[in-house]
């Protein structure tokens, strides 16, 4: 039998060439890509077109500012309202009773099911918290803490601010 070592030369050679050939070549998207470096004096320009936006007080809102001293005195901060406190504890307080019903069915229904009574069928309309039951019962209950823990941290902000204890609570 005879071999040919040619045609496997030529194409040894040219796997070998137009890899290195093609690396060397200028990509048209590397080419065409320019970096642009922003100035302070660009960043006027970029805020007009609406493209950047900064924490700093602009010329003309400190124009306002003194046009206007009487509206800026009636402005007070959320965290000093008490209304605005009332409102948060009212839309906590309905997540935590919210969450805390879903942990009580939760925990009806396992305890049914030890008992050996169990529902017909499975509610294919609501969500399954967990793999296992008590997976289910341990998220539910991770989740009435982290409602119960943001109206404790709500508390903890109004009694910083002065704000009455009786407001929480109404």
């Amino acid at each position: 039998m005879r071999t040919y070592p040619f045609p496997l030369a030529a194409i040894l050679t040219l796997a070998i060439a137009f890899p290195s050939h093609a690396a060397e070549k200028p990509r048209p998207a590397q080419a065409a890509k320019t970096k642009k470096v922003w100035t302070n004096d660009d960043m006027d320009q970029l805020r007009a077109r609406g493209l950047i936006s900064t924490f700093s007080v602009a010329p003309e809102t400190t124009a306002q500012a003194q046009a206007a001293p009487s509206e800026q005195a009636t402005f007070t901060p959320k965290t000093e309202d008490p209304a605005w406190y009332a409102d948060q504890a009212a839309i906590l307080q309905a997540e935590l009773d919210k969450r805390e019903a879903a942990l009580r069915e939760a925990q009806a229904n396992l305890a049914q099911a030890a008992e050996g009574i169990t529902q017909p069928g499975i509610a294919m309309d609501k969500g399954n918290v967990g793999v296992t039951p008590e997976a289910g019962l341990a998220i539910l209950e991770a989740q009435v803490h982290e409602v119960q823990s943001q109206l404790d941290e709500l508390s903890d902000l109004a009694r910083q601010n002065s704000i009455p204890p009786g407001v929480l609570r109404s």
